[in-house]
């Protein structure tokens, strides 16, 4: 047992939860200085704790099989690490972006508090621990998506708020079978799970469905069609900053979680081939292909990265539920990718929208000679979620789609394929269009009334570094790549 390991989490939850109090921090220099000290120092806390081996805390017990457990095992630190590398420059972003929103003292407040409450996500060590994190997320996040406070907002935080509660009734079921029917609840690297064979005998049917229920249950946060539709509600009233947050980090905690009942309790073995893998592949690509399709035609510019992450995220849970080493390759691949591309395209929006005002995508054109470099930083992006090379996209796409080829299902896995390819024409269409629009306005266009309108350094610098990341990542993913073989070699 290491006590160390709570470090991580309770440093940005206290800073959080002290930041109101502290009268100094009123003044914005000073509560910028005091904000990015608390995310640089819990960032510096990831980085030496993913570097410790055989980290484990186990604390209050209520049964003998409920109990408080933290572990940092190889996919806690890829998450850990994940959400550290967003958290950094999304908070310099914010810095520049929240001054027009106001309330930032109760902005960062929980901007910190949900720091610490997703590094608790990440480190996890049973079902218990990662249910009581993954319900706080939900609960400290709200205040961020309502932080304008507009009408509009209240009611996509009351929408955000009802599927998460739904989806989180789920999930107990789920928690609730696997303490009766698992030998523990504890997350083991197992792809026979944690089923006793003996109760489990005869009551297959039954605990599939509940391995189904509990996927949809997790389901709900990362956007799961069809229970989709918080999520472009709460992206075009939330904070830019937020969103980044929401598409990066957020809704991977849903597949986080995904992948610990899925691969971690239940087991690979279990699974496999049977009719709850044929019903979520269905569904996943069902989701990819409707929110391709709806990005597509959708004028409103948050709205349509809104629905983008809708599809992007059932990506990975396709990934998944190929039940492959390619396909959980891909799976991770993407969570990774998608995360640093979506954070370049909401920086870009909430500049853009600050800046010009312009929120729909028919106004964007020409946007592009006044805000050069966030616009760049935009196509930079938009051509690795496509997946053009050499961007980053193209690697994990590559992946998920020789997933679903080798899947156990192949029309099934074919048909995925093949979904993949026209939601990457469908990502051009939407996201390329812009970018070419913003380039070259046309003939008619009047030049005469052109400014320049490129954001604050804060603002800018991030953009830069995470586009140069989708680039660096799709020319040097190797290193990254036997990181997750080596995660996934533990679980097929």
């Amino acid at each position: 047992m290491n006590p160390f390991i709570l470090a991580p989490i309770l440093l940005p939850i206290l800073a959080g939860l002290l930041l109101p109090t502290l009268k100094h921090c009123k003044e914005r220099g000073i509560r910028q200085k005091y904000v990015g000290s608390a995310v640089v120092a819990t960032a510096l806390l990831v980085l030496v704790t993913v570097n410790m081996d055989a980290l484990e805390l186990k604390g209050f017990q209520i049964t003998g099989s409920i109990y408080f457990l933290l572990r940092v095992d190889d996919l806690a630190r890829f998450f850990m690490v994940l959400v550290s590398v967003l958290w950094l420059p999304v908070t310099f972003y914010a810095f520049e972006y929240i001054k027009r929103e106001g309330r930032d003292t109760r902005f960062f407040s929980f901007f910190l508090i949900a720091f610490g409450v997703v590094l608790g996500v990440c480190m996890s060590g049973n079902f218990f621990t990662l249910y009581m994190f993954y319900e706080f997320m939900t609960l400290v996040t709200y205040p961020l998506v309502i932080h304008s406070e507009t009408p509009e907002a209240m009611k996509a935080g009351g929408k955000y708020l009802g599927y998460s509660f739904f989806g989180a009734s789920l999930t107990l079921i789920g928690f609730a079978f696997i303490n009766h029917f698992g030998v523990t609840t504890a997350f083991i690297a197992n792809a026979g799970g944690v089923l006793d064979s003996l109760l489990v005998a005869d009551n297959e049917n039954l605990l599939l469905t509940v391995f189904f229920l509990t996927f949809i249950g997790f389901g709900c946060k990362a956007a799961l069609w069809p229970f989709h539709a918080w999520l472009p509600a709460a992206y075009s009233a939330g904070p830019n900053p937020v969103n980044a947050l929401s598409s990066g980090v957020f809704t991977k905690a849903g597949v986080l979680a995904i992948i610990r009942v899925m691969f971690y309790l239940f087991g690979v073995d279990f699974v496999f081939g049977t009719w709850v893998q044929t019903a979520l592949m269905c569904m996943t690509l069902m989701t990819i292909f409707m929110g391709s399709m709806l990005a597509y035609k959708e004028k409103l510019l948050k709205r349509r990265l809104a629905y983008s992450t809708v599809s992007q995220v059932s990506y990975v849970l396709f990934g998944l539920t190929v039940v492959s080493f390619l396909g959980f390759q891909g799976a991770l691949l993407h969570i990774l990718f998608h995360a640093i591309i979506k954070c370049v395209l909401f920086f870009a929006a909430g500049a853009i929208i600050g800046r010009t005002r312009k929120a729909y995508v028919f106004e964007l054109r020409g946007v592009g000679k006044s805000m050069p470099v966030t616009m760049w930083c935009f196509a930079i992006a938009s051509a690795a979620l496509v997946g053009i090379p050499p961007t980053a996209g193209i690697v994990s796409k590559w992946s998920l789609a020789m997933g679903g080829i080798s899947s156990n299902h192949p029309t099934l896995g074919m048909i995925g394929a093949g979904i993949v390819f026209i939601s990457a024409l469908l990502t051009a269409g939407y996201l390329i269009s812009i970018v070419a629009a913003a380039f070259f306005p046309g003939a008619q266009f009047n030049y005469r009334l052109l400014k320049k309108q490129e954001p604050d350094k804060l603002m800018t610098v991030p953009l830069m570094i995470l586009a140069a990341c989708c680039i660096l990542l799709g020319m040097f993913p190797m290193r990254l790549i036997g990181f997750i073989d080596r995660i996934a070699a533990q679980l097929f």
